[in-house]
């Protein structure tokens, strides 16, 4: 009895502990970029799913033994597995990623390049006393995603790309364009974007480079405006509009086959 007890306590403080940071974070009380709301929430995400287990084993104990099953044992062990659910329905705990990183590129050999410095796009400028600690040195880091190529000229390539993030409800800031015809382009769109359901903001660049007018290849950086570990936020960004934007190219492709047009559109 002492042990559901113990089970059933811990389960409550973590439930509410966890309600409540993920309110925080999805309502941006605090800034998660300062403030390391994100990983506590991990941490206590993680005890929860700990004491989960104790109490279904406690529960199938008490069944081979004949005994009554105890409502609030199993009202919070459901409560804890469905916060956990649409943890993993908006973010998926296989993409947590604990490298000490938080700026990625497609092309880490020749990224595309912010206006500003990550010391200015920085949140907050000061190093926290209390949280210094977490705070990792700036590197740019090779994306598990490689660099887009698609036979298309750029023209083609940069609409689809500015129709994908306007798809996702990201906003452009910036946009910078070294030529503007077909053959020899080169566009690079400074992006603030967010996760579906999450108000999480991170900076992205997305650049359409084409010098043949018959390919063109996309590169895309995430960074974050601050200074510790992204936890695979970065990555994700940039695996989601990857698959977008080779989403809207296939849908591209497809109306043009449909209206009897050249098959000029194929993914390499």
């Amino acid at each position: 009895m002492k042990f559901d007890k113990t089970i059933e306590a811990a389960l409550a403080l973590l439930l509410i502990f966890q309600s409540g940071l993920y309110l925080i974070i999805s309502f941006e009380i605090v800034d998660p970029w300062i403030f390391p709301t994100s990983i506590l929430f991990l941490v206590y995400c993680g005890l929860g799913a700990v004491f989960v287990c104790f109490g279904v084993c406690r529960l199938i104990q008490r069944a081979l033994q004949g005994a009554a099953i105890r409502l609030h044992t199993a009202l919070l062990l459901v409560l804890t597995v469905s916060l956990l659910s649409v943890i993993q329905g908006s973010f998926g705990f296989q993409n947590l990623n604990w490298k000490k990183g938080n700026d990625y590129s497609t092309n880490s050999i020749d990224n595309p390049k912010f206006s500003l410095t990550k010391i200015e796009r920085l949140r907050s400028p000061k190093v926290s006393t209390l949280w210094g600690f977490m705070d990792i040195p700036h590197v740019i880091l090779k994306s598990g995603t490689d660099s887009i190529v698609l036979p298309m000229s750029g023209l083609v390539a940069k609409r689809l790309v500015i129709k994908t993030f306007n798809k996702m409800g990201w906003r452009m800031v910036r946009r910078f364009a070294d030529t503007t015809d077909d053959v020899d382009l080169k566009e690079v769109y400074e992006i603030v974007g967010a996760m579906a359901g999450s108000p999480r903001r991170t900076d992205l660049l997305v650049r359409v480079v084409s010098v043949t007018g018959s390919s063109s290849i996309v590169d895309i950086r995430s960074s974050s405006p601050g200074r510790r570990r992204d936890l695979g936020f970065n990555e994700l960004m940039i695996r989601n509009f990857a698959e977008e934007l080779l989403k809207e190219v296939l849908k591209d492709q497809m109306m043009m086959t449909s209206l009897g047009l050249p098959k000029s559109l194929q993914l390499l």
